[in-house]
């Protein structure tokens, strides 16, 4: 009976240490080519992009690395919010020992139409202890945390890639270059995407995000940090969507009343209509930001 209670003992405590590893030491776990520890390694910075997988999809590297001598980063996360966004400018600004001259965040009229939720288990990864409570107690004040969710958030998210780190980690780093994809995606043709199925018709404002935008262009203006929000285009029949429109509008209003720059979608000479553009309704093939970046570059040449 003593030897499984000590057994049994044991698991617990080096279960509890694995935990509290992952929720303490995970963002100084060296990551390769994206997340921001990446970025902070960087040093100074000329640009950084700061949004969802839009900006991880959309944007080419190595034209901004040709505009900008290398001084360029993106920290993308899979279905990031603005709430989330707050959260991180504060951990970059916390961590970073260069500075960045200019901070580039996504205008996504849909991401102020999302729950505050944890859509990304590399943000909770990325994140210090701090910045962990942060997010929880967004979360908690719009309501979406329950018993599940907080073992989700604290105890098996991004588990997973603690555990296969020294096996997985060589090859994440080979399928990114300073936070966006390397691979060469093709789209899957006009038909396919004519036909793609979506449904935005329930969005609604959630005023955390709207809150958080807010709230994200006062720390810059209180940092002193140059910033510009972006909208890069969606495939034609997403950006043309009476929803999206909608709240493309109120995001844009947000952003006019605080005085704050931003490129539209309509600012760049991009042809969004073209299906081989995209792979999907929001994130574009290789070919597509290959030809939106070089645009998108000359415009951004403007602001610096």
């Amino acid at each position: 009976m003593k030897k499984i209670i000590i057994t049994l003992s044991s698991a617990l405590l080096a279960v509890m240490t694995v935990v509290i590893l992952k929720n303490i030491c995970t963002p100084y776990i060296p990551i390769h080519n994206r997340g921001i520890g990446a970025a902070v390694r960087e040093g100074d910075l000329d640009i950084l992009f700061l949004g969802s997988s839009t900006f991880r999809c959309n944007i080419d590297m190595e034209a901004m690395d040709e505009a900008y001598d290398g001084r360029v980063f993106d920290i993308s996360y899979g279905g990031n919010q603005c709430v989330a966004n707050s959260i991180q400018y504060d951990e970059i600004k916390k961590r970073g020992k260069g500075n960045c001259k200019l901070m580039v965040f996504e205008l996504g009229p849909l991401m102020i139409t999302e729950d505050v939720m944890l859509t990304d288990s590399r943000v909770i990864w990325d994140l210090t202890f701090e910045g962990k409570k942060a997010l929880w107690e967004k979360m908690k004040n719009s309501g979406n945390t329950d018993l599940p969710m907080m073992y989700e958030y604290f105890v098996t998210s991004g588990l997973d890639d603690l555990f296969t780190y020294p096996l997985t980690e060589p090859v994440y780093a080979t399928r990114y270059y300073k936070g966006v994809k390397t691979e060469k995606t093709v789209s899957p043709g006009r038909e396919y995407l004519d036909n793609e199925s979506f449904d935005i018709s329930s969005a609604q404002i959630v005023e955390a995000q709207t809150e958080a935008v807010k709230e994200l262009m006062e720390k810059c203006d209180r940092d002193g940090q140059d910033y510009i929000f972006i909208e890069t285009p969606p495939y034609k029949r997403l950006y043309e969507d009476p929803v999206y429109q909608k709240y493309r509008t109120e995001f844009i209003k947000i952003l006019d009343e605080h005085g704050a720059d931003h490129i539209l979608a309509a600012d760049v000479d991009y042809d969004n209509s073209d299906p081989d553009n995209y792979e999907d309704m929001n994130h574009m093939s290789h070919k597509g930001r290959q030809e939106y970046t070089k645009e998108l570059i000359k415009e951004l040449k403007k602001y610096r």
